[in-house]
């Protein structure tokens, strides 16, 4: 088996990944898994140890990963606990395969053309969804219950819930506007089209969280770009959100005492409660890494009728607050810190190189996704934490590519 065989497998892992990240967690798992056993190989071969002890965010990486570890003696069940950290292993993990695998501009260029089939692939089944009723690969309706028994009009495309196709679409579609507006002069209006098909898909997922992050995040591709486009686009998206709004939607909000309440919905509200009251009983390490859900009965207020949430408080910051406590939310935001440090070296090397339009795009999505975890746990979602460690891994490995 040859060297540079190993390395083309983990490209392409990495291509093929980001191009069947919307099919389904199973074709996500199988292309991460293909290309996670090519890099070990690679690095037991050749000793190729550069990745993780040069690594900017491997030190953080292991400093979460020992919290984890330490929080397991608060945990009401070790078992969920261990399956912790087996998750972190494979986040990390993949994230290291990302930053090893982006290693020159033609790996990027493949991997955002993934990317970019990816994003199609969401956007038309979206357009089949809305047009037919129900989504092409899955067959997932188009509508969605109120609790006054009305129907709304909302999509989720392939994904089994519309904050799924939020996540997907707040991360994805800034860097298809991104490389529309700076980058090669022929995909340049079929990316920008893309986008705004994505940014309409998004707006009929009716997704709150998702629209706020969407319209937040451009102002800043805008100035990282010094372009005017992302800006029009936030506005747009906003006037459409508010022009299109259901009547049963409107009608439900009307019954909600404060704006606060009309973001979150009562339910989040309880379930952020209970959260803290995990943080308040273990506020160092938390209450065990992956335990939330398990412990939630034992915290929720009275009148709280969730004895099972599920697995998500729905606000990552809050669930990782709660499991891993404030020293492994502080982890979190200071690599998150790190990826935006990435973004800015990378603009002020040279803002006008293909890597740094990139780089903003990327930026961009991660301010979405960082916003929209606020009212979701995306970090916590199958697909929504791949999400993440693609941007984080892709983010990283463009900083260091000269232009």
């Amino acid at each position: 088996m040859s060297r540079g065989w190993l390395a083309g497998t983990e490209r392409w892992a990495v291509a093929v990944f980001a191009a069947v990240l919307p099919l389904g967690q199973a074709p996500a798992e199988i292309a991460l898994v293909t290309g996670l056993v090519a890099w070990a190989l690679r690095a037991v071969r050749e000793r190729r140890w550069g990745p993780l002890l040069k690594n900017p965010l491997s030190g953080l990486l292991l400093l979460w990963f020992g919290l984890a570890v330490c929080s397991t003696l608060n945990s009401i069940d070790a078992g969920e606990s261990l399956d912790g950290w087996r998750k972190l292993l494979k986040q990390f993990g993949f994230y290291l395969l990302v930053f090893d695998a982006v290693d020159s501009p033609q790996a990027l260029r493949r991997t955002l053309a993934g990317c970019f089939v990816g994003l199609t692939l969401v956007v038309g089944d979206g357009l089949w969804q809305a047009a037919f009723g129900r989504d092409l690969v899955y067959g997932h309706l188009s509508t969605y219950t109120m609790p006054s028994g009305e129907p709304v009009f909302r999509l989720s495309a392939m994904f089994d819930h519309s904050a799924s196709l939020a996540i997907y679409l707040v991360s994805f579609c800034p860097l298809a506007l991104a490389c529309g507006l700076g980058g090669e002069r022929r995909w340049r209006l079929p990316l920008v089209g893309l986008a705004g098909l994505a940014t309409i898909a998004l707006v009929y997922s009716r997704t709150r969280g998702g629209i706020v992050g969407f319209v937040c995040a451009l102002p800043f591709l805008a100035w990282w770009l010094r372009h005017w486009a992302p800006a029009v686009v936030a506005a747009c998206a906003a006037g459409l959100q508010a022009a299109t709004t259901p009547p049963a939607i409107k009608a439900w909000a009307a019954t909600l005492p404060t704006l606060l309440h009309q973001l979150t919905e009562p339910e989040r509200l309880m379930y952020w409660q209970a959260a803290l009251n995990m943080l308040k009983d273990h506020p160092l390490v938390g209450i065990g890494t992956n335990t939330f859900a398990r412990a939630y009965a034992s915290y929720r207020i009275p009148g709280d009728p969730y004895a099972e949430v599920g697995p998500y408080a729905h606000n990552q910051y809050l669930q990782i607050a709660a499991e891993l406590g404030l020293a492994g939310l502080a982890v979190f935001l200071a690599v998150v810190g790190r990826l935006f440090l990435a973004v800015h070296r990378r603009l002020a090397r040279t803002a006008a190189s293909f890597e740094a339009v990139v780089s903003a795009g990327l930026g961009a999505g991660l301010i979405g996704y960082l916003i929209l975890g606020a009212f979701e746990s995306s970090l916590f979602y199958g697909r929504g934490s791949l999400t993440f460690w693609f941007l984080a891994g892709l983010l990283i490995a463009v900083e260091r590519l000269r232009d």
